[in-house]
């Protein structure tokens, strides 16, 4: 959409004159067309519901003179990717009803429909809401799932951190009633009662996402820079127990505009328990006047914090909160734990965590596969679900007497054990891309599992087969496989090449740079034969890629 009147985009007037994200949604919903129309669309968003077409026979149908096949991508935010059998029951039965028989799961420990036509998105959204689920501010210009380090739930040491992802959830949740009034109570809402704001949302919400991670204070697995607020457990030597806040990362950037970029976040504060929600609102507060309402590709917090400078950022933010903000204690992170294989938990149980390719929960057959497997889990033994941002699943709670069950049940349904996983598989992620996704430039999940065994290959005739290899691939530069700060970043720029980004880290902690553009698929393995070769003869001991190539190449 384009600029209305020279300064505020379209998006803000549809959000403006919505009534609190209703807009003609109920009548739109209730007709016959497979589609809406382009003000519903954005609105939708914000009811965690995307408008897409099957673009494998767009060019066909266009041809035929017929209509697109319009279908709509549902996300279901899961806060700290927790589930109970029950709710993943309630996932997969929904699978199977209206979507494309497959749930996908996300970096950001949600799970994704896809494949589902206008006239379902009203059975599921009552099915979600029946099982305590909503995927109402999945998406929008609202604080999106947050997403939080499966340890701190499987081994919270404080009670506090098991509902922390939860908790953020509910405070920060848009206070509109529009979600359950369109899509679940289906009531007209002419004798609604009006519930007033978030005074940091307002009439037109935030200029863009938000998105809000919990990190283990030890390991990175949510990528806490890479997100618009961080929240790092920590210990204050005289206020105790708290977070270090990180504030105005964000991995998004955009071809048609080159003042867009990858940025890490920045420490804030320290906070204890009772300061967090204040400082959150002070932060939404300060993106909620200064943000950029004219141009959406530059909307996102980390350019208001890098074109005023950081420091007058921290400034407008202290002015919202009201006091003075202290500093951030020091911060390091080991490597990022991937969570998969078997391990014991603080309370004895156990936990296995399943490598899930690109995230998408499929069977191979009819009877057999991954997902009939989870679903055999959850009919029969009390566990819990937990999606990691790696796109995978971890299975906690289970008792040490069902283990050999499990691994047998999952083995009988060619689940692969984690000793059966190549070291470039078993971190891989990748962005749904074609054929749903209408920002996707080129392929990127339906081709991970070429590009995987290419590098594999690579690897393995370099005799390091047995080392890990960060690869990550979307097909786009908004990054919703987080690319910038891998080791290996494949991105699409056009239908049949890539853009291949180098020198991230499994810390998260350093952003990746572009090493070759325009690359296609087949030439990426050997644009990075050398550069391989390389690492095992003059890596050091233990160096993981990444360091590797900063330290030895990218200098």
């Amino acid at each position: 959409m384009t600029l209305t009147d020279g300064s505020h985009t379209a998006e803000e007037d549809i959000k403006r004159t919505s009534d609190f994200l209703r807009g003609d949604l109920s009548t739109e919903l209730a007709n016959d067309e497979a589609s809406v129309s382009g003000s519903s669309e954005h609105l939708l968003k914000f009811h965690g519901v995307y408008s897409q077409d099957n673009r494998d026979v767009r060019r066909e149908r266009s041809l035929a003179g017929e209509s697109l096949e319009y279908i709509f991508m549902v996300r279901v935010a899961i806060p700290g990717g927790k589930l109970s059998t029950d709710q993943w029951l309630a996932l997969d039965q929904i699978a199977g009803d209206v979507a494309d028989g497959t749930i996908r799961l996300t970096t950001r420990q949600a799970v994704q429909f896809h494949g589902v036509l206008k006239q379902g998105l009203r059975p599921m959204a009552f099915e979600l809401d029946a099982h305590l689920m909503t995927s109402f501010g999945a998406c929008g210009d609202v604080v999106r799932n947050t997403v939080m380090c499966p340890s701190l739930i499987a081994n919270a040491s404080d009670h506090r951190m098991l509902d922390m992802a939860d908790q953020i959830a509910k405070t920060f949740k848009p206070t509109t009633n529009a979600h359950w009034e369109i899509f679940v109570n289906g009531d007209k809402s002419a004798s609604r009662e009006f519930a007033e704001e978030h005074e940091f949302y307002g009439s037109t919400y935030l200029p863009r996402k938000f998105k809000i991670a919990i990190a283990h204070p030890h390991e990175n697995c949510v990528d806490v820079l890479a997100q618009d607020l961080g929240l790092i457990p920590a210990v204050h030597e005289t206020l105790g127990e708290g977070f270090n806040v990180v504030v105005a990362g964000g991995l998004g950037r955009s071809y048609a505009q080159p003042d867009t970029f990858a940025r890490l976040a920045d420490p804030l504060t320290f906070v204890t328990y009772d300061e967090l929600n204040d400082v959150i609102r002070a932060v939404l507060a300060t993106y909620r006047d200064l943000g950029d309402r004219t141009n959406r590709r530059r909307a996102r917090m980390k350019y208001v914090a890098a074109d005023m400078g950081f420091s007058a950022f921290r400034e407008a933010i202290e002015e919202r909160y009201g006091r003075p903000l202290r500093e951030a204690l020091p911060v390091t992170f080991d490597d990022a734990d991937d969570h998969l294989g078997w391990s014991q938990a603080n309370d004895g149980s156990w936990q296995l965590g399943i490598r899930v390719g690109a995230g998408r929960v499929s069977d191979v057959t009819d009877g057999h596969g991954l997902r009939c497997a989870l679903r055999e889990i959850a009919q029969r033994f009390d566990v819990v679900f937990l999606i990691t941002a790696q796109q995978d699943l971890v299975i906690t709670q289970i008792a040490e007497g069902d283990r050999v069950t499990i691994d047998a049940l999952l083995g009988a349904h060619g689940v692969r054990a984690l000793d059966e996983l190549g070291s470039v598989e078993r971190s891989a992620l990748a962005c749904p891309a074609l054929p749903t996704c209408s920002q996707a430039l080129g392929e990127a999940e339906r081709k991970l599992p070429d590009l995987v065994s290419l590098v594999q290959t690579e690897l393995d005739s370099n005799g390091l087969t047995k080392r890990r290899l960060q690869l990550r691939m979307t097909g786009c530069p908004n990054g919703c496989a987080r690319p910038a700060v891998a080791e290996v970043g494949v991105v699409g720029r056009t239908k049949n090449s890539y853009d291949l980004y180098l020198g991230g880290g499994p810390r998260g902690d350093r952003l990746a740079s572009l090493y070759q553009e325009k690359v296609k698929l087949d030439d990426i393995p050997g644009v990075l034969r050398p550069l391989l070769e390389r690492w095992k003869n003059e890596g050091l001991a233990d160096e993981s890629f990444g360091d590797f190539f900063v330290r030895a190449v990218d200098q």
